[in-house]
Parts: structure tokens; sequence; C-alpha cells
């Protein structure tokens, strides 16, 4: 499944329903926009799509390296969320790439920051609008995310994503999402 129709699926859902019921209703959501490309920012991209005239705008990266080498894993990223339709901004969300252990927090670091996400199925986000604002600042000054995970196989996971280019991908998002 592709991130973006993951993206939307996810959309569409949390604004309106709690993380817990969330994980239940995640691949039931239908999938009706097109996403536009903004542009890519060392190693950010920047999209957009509107639906029922309101603008979605997220911009993602993939790790630069992921740990243990050679587990399979399915799509792997990071998205930074804007949308209009549920007035919600800096949306982090989290795609590991394998069901997540139940009850174990993802654990994203910045720098000094760490980030103790709720995880569900293959996703996690922070808590709170004020735990996503943080992140983004953190992202915002640092160099690197580093993703902690386990599936529900018991793999520990480590991802590293630069952060190079997330400034500019993240000012293009906001401009292109203004309400």
């Amino acid at each position: 499944m592709t991130r973006t129709i993951q993206l939307r699926k996810w959309t569409k859902t949390f604004g309106a329903i709690a993380p817990a019921a969330f994980a239940a209703v995640l691949w039931v959501a239908p999938v009706v926009a097109q996403d536009q490309w903004i542009a890519t920012f060392e190693d950010w991209s920047a999209f957009e799509f509107t639906e029922a005239g309101k603008k979605v705008c997220y911009m993602s990266s993939s790790p630069l390296d992921m740990e243990p080498k050679g587990v399979r894993r399915g799509d792997v990223y990071v998205n930074v969320t804007h949308d209009n339709r549920v007035r919600t901004r800096n949306v982090v969300s989290i795609i590991a790439g394998y069901t997540l252990a139940e009850g174990k927090a993802v654990v994203a670091e910045v720098g000094q920051a760490e980030f103790r996400m709720f995880a569900a199925t293959d996703a996690a986000w922070n808590l709170t609008s004020e735990q996503d604002d943080a992140m983004v600042q953190a992202m915002i000054v640092g160099s690197r995310l580093t993703v902690l995970g386990k599936s529900d196989r018991g793999t520990e996971t480590r991802d590293i994503y630069s952060l190079l280019g997330f400034t500019a991908a993240y000012e293009a998002i906001s401009e292109a999402c203004v309400e």
C-alpha cells in the first residue's frame, strides 16, 4: 500500500476518532483525492491534495539507514501533515513497515529530545498536538531523527532519517495549506 493511501486513510479518521479506535478503522476509510507534488527539498518531499474543498498538505521522508539489516519490511517513512478538513497542523506520523508490538511505544529522538509515540498496527503518532508541535520544532533545528520500534515478533528496529530539507519542506506545506 502506498504511503499516500495510508496518509489519506489516516487523515480522514484521526481527527474524529480516539487513538484506540483509530487502529480498527484505519483500513476502511475511502480514498478519493489526487495528490499533487509541491517540491522536493534535500531529503524531504512536499505534497498537497484537496478534498471537499479543503486542502491537506504533507511532507514525507524515508530513512537513510534501517537496522537490523536484512529484515523484510514494507514501506517505512515519516510524515508531517496539515489538514484543513479537520483543522489540524503539525501532525507527525511514522510508518514502521511492520506490525508494531502491542502496548509498546515507538520512541523518536531528535537531538536531546525524546518523544514516546502511540503505536497502532504499523504506525505511530504523538498523543497530543503539543507533542506534535514540540517534535516539529525539534526537527526544524535538528539534523537527524532516530526512530526506535519493536515488532510484534520481537524484532527491535532503529531507523535514521536525515532532517536536511525539513525546514524548507515544512515552509512549503505551511504556505500551501494556509486556511
